[in-house]
């Protein structure tokens, strides 16, 4: 159970990479404003539409979380991680919370070990998920207010660079608006994308990272998204790759969507 917990914990130092990049103050025409505020306005398509805050049950898929057990232990480690029940919330400010209770009759000893361990390594890849997935769909990838930034024509994209915070950020983007990588001191994100009708929506990403404690890490995420209430959410998310030279495989269902919204919308 422990080493489970250990890859969900690289896991999620890879994926909670915080989108805040290194600015340096210039006088920038306003072609190039244009451009940056015309990307904004293809991303974030949740806010956009309205959605202020996200409530939903997590499910994962014991099987294939437990597949590299041993065969003889593997009923017993599914037997424990089914007390668990998880849930999420995530807001428009970028607010994350994933937490979860436990049913059936009380464990204790050994079990209940375990059971905590399991519950944190799926609480913090959750929450890493969410926290890439949100500036994407419901926060922001580039701020609202960027008054001081690089934006550098690489010919067939751009190169835009800026600091939030104290944090270097740099984004590349297709003339037609397609970002195609981010990049922090943490680390590389390249997503994949689907353009609608209502802005962009994302499908998956790749994701690496040199970690001090942990060493490379590589993941593979891929969201398979469905329409709640005419706006388009995570049904199943799958991700896969290998931190300090050990694999991991996960998948959790989302479901039982509450959403609060602003009928207004927000630009």
């Amino acid at each position: 159970m422990i080493s489970l917990s250990h890859r969900l914990v690289s896991l999620s130092l890879l994926v909670c990479f915080s989108i805040s990049p290194c600015l340096v103050p210039a006088q920038n025409p306003a072609s190039d404003k244009k451009f940056i505020d015309d990307t904004k306005n293809v991303y974030s398509m949740l806010r956009r539409q309205g959605l202020t805050e996200i409530t939903a049950a997590v499910s994962p898929n014991w099987d294939l979380v437990f597949a590299d057990l041993e065969p003889a232990k593997r009923p017993e480690a599914i037997a424990i991680a089914s007390h668990l029940r998880f849930s999420m919330f995530a807001d428009a400010n970028g607010t994350v919370r994933v937490t979860h209770t436990i049913v059936g009759p009380k464990l204790s000893g050994p079990k209940a070990e375990a059971v905590k361990t399991i519950a944190k390594g799926v609480e913090l890849s959750v929450t890493g998920f969410l926290m890439t997935w949100l500036p994407f769909m419901m926060t922001y990838l580039i701020p609202d207010q960027l008054d001081h930034f690089v934006l550098q024509d690489l010919n067939s994209a751009y190169l835009l660079t800026f600091t939030e915070r104290t944090m270097e950020v740099g984004v590349k983007v297709t003339r037609d608006f397609v970002i195609t990588e981010l990049t922090t001191a943490q680390g590389t994100v390249k997503p994949t994308l689907l353009r609608s009708r209502n802005g962009f929506v994302l499908t998956g990403y790749e994701a690496i990272n040199e970690d001090p404690v942990v060493g490379h890490i590589v993941l593979k995420v891929k969201i398979d998204s469905t329409p709640v209430r005419g706006m388009s959410l995570p049904r199943m998310v799958s991700l896969k790759g290998s931190a300090a030279e050990k694999t991991f495989n996960m998948k959790f269902f989302i479901t039982n969507y509450k959403l609060k919204t602003n009928p207004i919308g927000q630009k």
